[in-house]
């Protein structure tokens, strides 16, 4: 053990003394996860724009596709501040569920997105 340590170090050369009969084969892995990987259906609009008083009514539908894995951009300036307030706080819910964020873009309009790495994709890609 102290051989294996002192090797990792630098300090003396490993000279052969791994076992590599333990090599595994780890594309099998990797191809595990990308079937259980959830794609958004293609030719539908990767991004929802939802704008007006109608959001409240339409809590179900948004939830269900931010967990399809569509984005959502939110236009709260036109609603009453207490409806608005609770469909925010719906959305931060289901966003968060389903491991993602939701970022305020500017006054009363909000970006929820179902993942963090695509918001994060999204600013490496636009240089924000």
């Amino acid at each position: 053990m102290l051989e294996r340590l002192m090797a990792l170090l630098g300090l003396v050369d490993p000279g052969g003394e791994y076992d590599d009969d333990g090599e595994e084969d780890l594309r099998p892995d990797l191809e595990e996860r990308e079937e259980r990987v959830i794609r958004p259906a293609a030719g539908e609009a990767d991004l929802i724009i939802l704008r007006g008083p109608s959001g409240p009514d339409r809590k179900e539908e948004l939830a269900e596709a931010l967990r399809k894995g569509k984005m959502l951009l939110v236009d709260l300036r036109g609603m009453e501040r207490e409806p608005g307030q609770s469909l925010l706080d719906f959305l931060c819910g289901v966003a968060f569920a389903n491991r993602g964020t939701v970022l305020r873009v500017a006054g009363g309009i909000f970006l929820a997105s179902p993942r963090k790495t695509m918001i994060e994709e999204w600013e490496d890609e636009n240089g924000a």
